[in-house]
């Protein structure tokens, strides 16, 4: 019976919140009428020491003794982990020792392996049935064999333009920042050495430290490679040492170094630095296939705004001795829009950018010749594809096959694929395709693969081929699969999937997914778990989450992801309507997503969890302060900005200001405050908040997890007298967000969430 459910005792009576010290603290803000003081009470939790160790050890005990009281978690954890156990891959690349390399998870693994083919023969499925390419490939880079508990991984990766040496960068607890070390492709990592991965006897002896927010780009003799990295760190200590990603000192000074194999990293190459602008960041490309022209993108936030400069390293000489003092040609040298460059075809380079064309297009230039100083000024752009009058928002469009491209679009928050010819003729693949695409093609390839998923699709991997080489014409081209994933706990027809538009609270008409297991009942009982982020042009295109699914299927429930504003669902106008003074449409968009499946009995009243990760976590916390009591069910918030007047002084939040404004800034800062999640949880005595969970990692070093500390003392003080719990949860050796978990750490977080909601909202068992 309901009345003597292990919910009911947990939830009658206010929890005994541990004990947290409250000082007289003030800050002092500017605004535009003059000096704005704020007082900071839990500021001593910003610093590491013996006090907040203690305090977060209760925190824990009293998290891990309301989720012990789940009569469900056990069986919980058994269903995610069964779920989670299928063979999970990405696309295979050929790289230029000519074998094949494609990521592997076998299902419960910590992390993805990398594998290669034995021969430059694709490898080819069973045909029998299960048998994947695994059984035809080799083991060429394991990351699970790189520390006992699997918390370390590859960063980012590439292969040397000869296919002789492979770079690659390592991860400590999913801290952003990571090491760089090189190895010849000849040689894979597949066995545990004793003493750790640093006494690999089979790798260079290169260390490259305190890299973050890089690439890494091979120049085309492969002697070396650019990347970013900040000053060095005293508090890191050593590369072996577990220490990067607890620290919350502001990022500066970004510089792009170039590194010369067999030479220690002091010799590095200074490339380019702003000693004057000190929190820009940089990226670092070079044109493809030959590596002629080096590419510099220069920004000073996420607006998505940057300038971009161009140097032609050449393709003989000396390039050791070129590139300390490369001659840049200024091709955009101001904020106005967002340019990334696609190929060239010799001086001919094409771009894709939203200067003028929200839903963005291509435009060309011819690349200047000479000294820079000689340059036109501004550089001259010609339109190669317009911008979509119809709607869709271009994507993505990279070279393949010589002079065609392939370019995918959004259109109504779904994807559309398409091969284009060099005299912009278009052809799509897969029309009646509803979902996610992802492709990565080379120029010099004349095939590229294509990953389609969707909410009940976890991929599909399909192959494009051209008749011939360098012959950009799709006349006799092959389209054929090449891999499916399974999944033996999740099948696609046990779920249902619709799109629809509901009114915000303007009447703005906003986008959202909705997902259900075929016997949820649709009847306004249901629970449903409402996911969004809204923020920095990001998309919440269709996905494929285990997690969402096995909670969907098993309390037979809903799953709903609006496309609110702040986000680039209708391109980039659609982002600027909901940033800076304007965020609270991005909030009202969310609260009103909740009351649309309410009124329409896709959910039932107070049953509606929202949950959001990163500024989906700040997003979480911001519309439980806003909307009316009794509007959500609960709320569980990952790894949110919480503090939103302080939040540039920690690593490399200076960057986000363009979304949600300057808090330093007098113009900005009244708006900021008046949504701030930290600065506006309101007492039990004007609004009982839901059951609420706040989750962070200690290693998060882009979102530090002060933020998620200070919110919860704040929650825990002004909702004391609410019987609704006010919980924290902290991920040790993990880093932003779920994606830098490990599989057993994610199964246990997505346990520990639908146990949290199963009491809150006293839900019962409906799986097998």
């Amino acid at each position: 019976m309901t009345g003597s459910s292990p919910r009911v005792s947990a939830l009658m009576v206010p929890p005994s919140y541990p004990k947290t010290r409250r000082t007289e603290h003030i800050d002092t803000y500017q605004n535009k009428s003059g000096e704005v003081k704020v007082s900071d009470p839990y500021n001593w939790l910003e610093r590491d020491t013996e006090e907040r160790s203690f305090w977060l050890n209760e925190q824990a005990s009293l998290t891990q003794t309301f989720l012990g009281n789940s009569a469900h978690r056990e069986k919980i954890k058994s269903e995610l982990t069964k779920n989670w156990d299928f063979d999970r891959f990405s696309y295979p690349r050929l790289a230029k020792d000519r074998r094949w390399y494609w990521n592997y998870n076998s299902g419960l693994q910590a992390q993805y392996m990398l594998c290669r083919s034995k021969t430059s023969e694709l490898p080819k499925l069973d045909a029998g049935g299960d048998e994947g390419p695994e059984a035809q490939a080799e083991v060429f880079f394991d990351p699970n064999l790189l520390v006992e508990d699997g918390t370390a991984y590859l960063a980012t990766s590439a292969f040397s333009k000869d296919g002789k040496y492979f770079a690659y960068g390592i991860s400590l607890s999913g801290s952003d920042f990571f090491t760089i070390y090189v190895r010849e492709s000849s040689k894979p990592f597949n066995k545990r050495h004793e003493g750790g991965f640093l006494t690999d006897p089979d790798r260079l002896p290169d260390i490259i430290r305190f890299v973050k927010l890089s690439s890494i780009v091979w120049t085309h003799e492969s002697k070396g490679f650019f990347y970013q990295r900040f000053p060095e760190r005293a508090e890191h200590g050593s590369a072996a040492d577990d220490k990067a990603g607890t620290e919350t000192a502001s990022d500066e000074n970004a510089a792009i170094y170039y590194h010369v194999l067999d030479t220690d990293q002091s010799e590095d190459i200074l490339v380019y630095k702003d000693d004057q602008n000190p929190s820009w960041i940089f990226g670092i490309g070079s044109s493809e296939p030959d590596g002629r022209f080096i590419e510099l993108y220069i920004s000073k936030d996420t607006s998505h705004k940057n300038k971009l400069y161009l140097a032609d390293l050449g393709t003989d000489g000396d390039i050791v001795s070129k590139v300390g003092n490369l001659k840049w040609h200024k091709i955009v040298d101001n904020w106005d829009a967002e340019y990334s460059i696609v190929s060239n075809h010799d001086r001919k380079h094409f771009v894709m950018t939203d200067k003028d064309a929200p839903r963005k297009k291509v435009v060309t230039f011819g690349m200047p010749e000479g000294d820079p100083s000689d340059d036109p000024a501004p550089i001259q752009f010609e339109e190669f594809i317009p911008e979509d009058k119809d709607g869709g928002i271009l994507s993505s469009i990279s070279p393949v096959n010589g002079k065609a491209f392939v370019a995918q679009y959004s259109r109504n928050v779904c994807d559309e694929l398409y091969v284009v010819t060099s005299t912009g003729k278009f052809h799509r693949l897969d029309p009646n395709f509803v979902g996610t695409l992802s492709a990565a093609p080379k120029q010099e390839d004349d095939f590229f693969f294509a990953t389609f998923s969707g909410f009940n699709n976890p991929g599909v991997i399909k192959q494009f081929r051209f008749k011939e080489k360098n012959v950009d014409t799709i006349e006799g081209h092959t389209w054929t699969t090449w891999r499916e994933t399974r999944v033996k706990g999740l099948l696609a027809d046990e779920f249902k999937t619709k799109q629809v538009w509901y009114k915000s609270k303007d009447g703005v008409e906003v986008p959202m997914f909705i997902v259900w297991h075929k016997d949820t009942p649709l009847d306004g009982t249901a629970p449903a778990i409402q996911y969004g982020y809204g923020g920095f042009s990001n998309t919440m295109r269709p996905f494929f989450s285990v997690s969402f699914l096995t909670f969907v299927k098993v309390f037979k429930g809903v799953l709903a992801v609006p496309g609110i504003r702040g986000g680039a669902e209708k391109g980039e106008e659609w982002h600027l309507d909901g940033i800076r003074e304007k965020r609270v449409k991005a909030y009202d968009d969310f609260i009103y997503a909740t009351k649309y499946l309410v009124d329409n009995e896709l959910a039932a009243p107070r049953k509606v969890v929202i949950n959001g990760c990163s500024n989906g976590g700040t997003l979480v916390a911001a519309c439980i302060n806003r909307a009316e009591q009794g509007t959500f069910g609960a709320a569980i918030a990952d790894v949110g900005v919480m503090d939103l007047l302080k939040f540039p002084q920690f690593t490399i939040g200076a960057a986000w200001v363009s979304d949600y404004g300057d808090p330093r800034d007098p113009n900005d800062f009244d708006f900021i405050k008046a949504y701030s999640p930290l600065h506006n949880v309101p007492s039990y005595g004007e609004k009982a908040l839901p059951p609420t969970m706040i989750l962070t990692a200690d290693h998060d070093d882009r979102v530090v997890p002060l933020h998620s500390f200070k919110q919860i003392a704040t929650l825990q003080n002004g909702q004391r007298e609410n019987s609704s719990p006010m919980l924290l949860r902290v991920e040790a050796k993990s880093g932003h967000c779920t994606g830098k978990l490990t599989t057993r750490k994610a199964i246990e977080a997505a346990t520990d969430k639908w146990s949290f909601v199963a009491l809150a909202l006293d839900l019962p068992w409906q799986g097998e």
